[in-house]
């Protein structure tokens, strides 16, 4: 594994983390999880969704908006 394949998993499960610490339900997308379940292809970032079932956005962007600083 490169350092930079190192990286993107060590990124994808710091988010995966942060999203299972506050109880949120996620799916991680992109080409992080067409390395998994298709066909590799490069990638550079980690993708996700969060399902907020349109309640209370605010509480969610404020809380990421910490997380991501805080980086």
């Amino acid at each position: 594994m490169s350092s930079a394949e190192k990286y993107l998993f060590e990124a994808a499960l710091e988010i995966q983390n942060f999203f299972n610490e506050n109880h949120w339900d996620f799916t991680l997308i992109g080409g992080l999880a067409v390395l998994r379940w298709g066909k590799p292809r490069t990638t550079f970032d980690v993708d996700g969704t969060l399902l907020t079932m349109f309640v209370n956005e605010e509480h969610y962007i404020d809380t990421l908006s910490v997380f991501c600083f805080e980086q």
